[in-house]
């Protein structure tokens, strides 16, 4: 069977992070709005619903101009990865509104916004929950039931709690933020987007699969209308439908969204991309699990096109991009082997001896494709460096089974006595 390397392909782990940042970070592009909008209008979110809040009816000048320059730091750091300066803004933002605003003042729900977002960001997520809590308490005493601002709130607590993995909870608040929206703008708004695709990933992580479809598709429709079909919002949702479809072995859908994907990335960036190349790998990736050989070599044949451009020549992802590859035209060939045999024992019944000779000039092909892309890939993973050498084994092995197979024994024996690891 073939093999792949899983850092390059869109699997397990390294996808389930990727769209944990996705629908983290999605969150905070709304949630900042309410603290945010007036101070920097470029970070203001999709709609400009929370401008509102963020009012000093009882502030003095001063008071104000230092409430803009903390939120401008407290933006300036979390954008830099600076949270330990970002959490003494915060800190500090919410010192002055408890010396200088009632507890239920709009402000006071403002420093405690920034707060929880930025404990949640650390990982302190029970001081985040209790940050969120107060926030939300505060706005519900000051505001109606329906106010979007609450939205914002409900929107952030219903992301720690699936952080914390409560995901009754997160339900509760996503659904309520949904709801709210829903009532107060109109339907391809993308804050409502955003809420449909925090509930299509919350279900997706709970295995409920056709709802996680559902919502997935919602906010693809609508974010299609509101922010355009080329936004790497829709790009990110289209991939976590894609990893549903693959999760319940529908490969044919799967491999729909991953051509619209592709369609889109080429788009967007032009045919020699990283992005593009990652999703020809995952285009190619698809196409393997259906044991589909041959559009799989295609789009990886696409990809190390690309990789060939944008990266170094002795860079290990190209190498082992390559080694994918030629697992494929390996594979590819066993399989023109096999059935070379099935002709030839008469297994396989043909009059046709012209099948036969083709039979064999397709092994003797894939196996001429096969070879130099291993020997590329293993060359360039020996580099003497321990970490490469596990990559390198596995290529010096498929290298050695080749040589055997077409007939160049000594060959296989030289580079068998590379292998580290048997």
């Amino acid at each position: 069977m073939y093999r792949y390397w899983k850092k390059y392909t869109h699997i397990s782990s390294a996808y389930l992070r990727m769209k944990k940042c996705t629908f983290y970070f999605g969150l905070f592009l709304l949630i900042p709005g309410i603290a945010f909008s007036s101070a920097n209008p470029a970070l203001t979110p999709t709609t400009e619903q929370h401008s509102s809040i963020h009012s000093f009816h009882e502030t003095t000048e001063l008071a104000e101009i230092i409430w803009t320059d903390l939120t401008n730091h407290f933006i300036k750091y979390y954008e830099n990865g600076d949270y330990k300066n970002a959490l003494l803004v915060a800190q500090r933002n919410y010192d002055i509104a408890d010396k200088n605003f009632s507890p239920y003042n709009a402000n006071t729900a403002d420093a405690l916004l920034k707060l929880g977002i930025i404990e949640q960001t650390l990982g302190n997520l029970t001081e985040a929950e209790n940050h969120l809590l107060n926030a939300l308490l505060i706005l519900e005493e000051k505001l109606s039931s329906d106010h979007p601002d609450l939205a914002v709130v409900m929107t952030s607590l219903g992301n720690v709690y699936f952080e914390s993995q409560r995901p009754k909870l997160s339900e509760q608040y996503h659904q309520q933020a949904l709801k709210i929206r829903k009532n107060y703008f109109d339907a391809d708004n993308p804050a409502i987007a955003q809420s449909t695709y925090n509930l299509a990933v919350l279900y997706e992580n709970q295995h409920k699969y056709k709802q996680a479809e559902f919502f997935y598709q919602k906010a693809i429709d609508s974010w299609s209308i509101s922010v355009g079909a080329m936004h790497p919002y829709i790009s990110n949702a289209l991939s976590n439908l894609s990893g549903i479809y693959k999760k319940q072995e529908k490969y044919k859908k799967a491999t729909g969204i991953l051509q619209r994907m592709l369609a889109l990335k080429k788009s967007v960036f032009g045919d020699q991309h990283e992005e593009v190349a990652q999703t020809l790998i995952n285009l190619g990736t698809n196409y393997l699990e259906q044991g589909e050989y041959s559009p799989a070599s295609h789009a990886y044949e696409e990809a190390l096109n690309i990789a060939q451009q944008i990266l170094g020549s002795s860079d290990p992802q190209l190498a082992l991009l390559m080694y994918t590859l030629a697992n494929i035209y390996h594979t590819q060939a066993r399989i023109e082997e096999q059935n070379q045999t099935l002709f030839e024992t008469g297994i396989m019944p043909t009059n046709n001896t012209s099948i036969s000779m083709n039979t064999t000039q397709r092994k003797t092909a894939f196996f001429a494709q096969a070879l130099p892309l291993y020997e590329k890939a293993a060359e360039i993973l020996d580099d003497g460096e321990n970490e490469t050498q596990p990559a390198l084994d596995a290529v010096l092995t498929e290298l050695v089974i080749l040589y055997k197979e077409i007939g160049n024994t000594d060959m296989a024996r030289t580079i068998e006595s590379r292998i580290t690891t048997h």
